[in-house]
């Protein structure tokens, strides 16, 4: 008998894991997220969502998509998750903010021998090229705003993927590339010529990032469950823990 309630356990564990099952947005990103030799994601944003679904007992479905076609999914529920969302008032009518998932500061890749002066946003208007940005992605509310009010500081700036803007920094054709800390401090390790590039002192941005549950693919329970997963490996450290191993 006793026997008998144990494989009862176990079976009633295995369907429970089995019922959740969702999909969660990658990209080629390093160090976000990328795919190792054997075709396994890996990355600071893959290794935090790792241990967030193990510990809500949950499935993961890697769908590799764009960033602003990973938005439009959540919002319509095309896809269940978007990783290292910053909170907007947009978003939030089709997004279950859980988090926060990780820290978030915008600052800029430049060649090492500039000597770019800007201590405000204003003194962007006053740079001899642009700076490379990406469509969809969040820089804060004073920069945003100021793109949508200010043409001069509009005019500093030039759209494109992240792969496009590196190749025009390469070539001089900008003079930065605005991304998150963690991709500025890898690519400049990693990527970048040795002593050729450095990170601009000056930051954009600062704010929090969140895993991004869509509210029309998932459920308020599941929402909940996760909810209490995150809090739990917050209490124990473990996600600072992974994110302090790519700082």
């Amino acid at each position: 008998m006793k026997n008998l309630v144990v494989v009862s356990l176990l079976l009633l564990s295995s369907v429970s894991y089995g019922e959740c099952l969702l999909s969660v947005r990658v990209s080629d990103f390093k160090p976000q997220y990328y795919q190792d030799e054997k075709g396994r994601w890996r990355g600071v944003a893959v290794e935090l969502t790792q241990a967030l679904f193990k510990e809500a007992n949950c499935r993961i479905k890697f769908v590799k998509t764009p960033w602003k076609r990973g938005l439009h999914l959540l919002e319509y529920g095309g896809i269940d998750v978007v990783l290292n969302m910053s909170f907007t008032k947009e978003r939030e009518v089709f997004t279950h903010f859980i988090g926060p998932m990780l820290d978030e500061t915008q600052v800029m890749t430049v060649k090492k021998n500039s000597d770019y002066i800007i201590t405000s946003l204003d003194d962007i208007k006053n740079l001899p090229k642009r700076i490379g940005i990406q469509r969809g992605v969040f820089y804060g509310e004073a920069v945003m705003s100021k793109l949508k009010t200010d043409q001069l500081f509009y005019d500093r700036f030039e759209y494109g993927s992240n792969q496009t803007n590196i190749l025009k920094l390469n070539k001089d054709r900008i003079l930065g590339v605005l991304s998150n800390q963690y991709t500025t401090v890898y690519k400049i390790k990693e990527v970048f010529p040795k002593g050729v590039y450095k990170q601009h002192p000056f930051i954009f941005f600062k704010n929090n990032v969140y895993f991004g549950f869509s509210k029309k693919g998932v459920s308020e329970e599941v929402r909940e469950k996760f909810v209490q997963a995150l809090s739990r490996l917050q209490a124990r450290g473990a996600l600072e823990d992974i994110s302090a191993k790519y700082r």
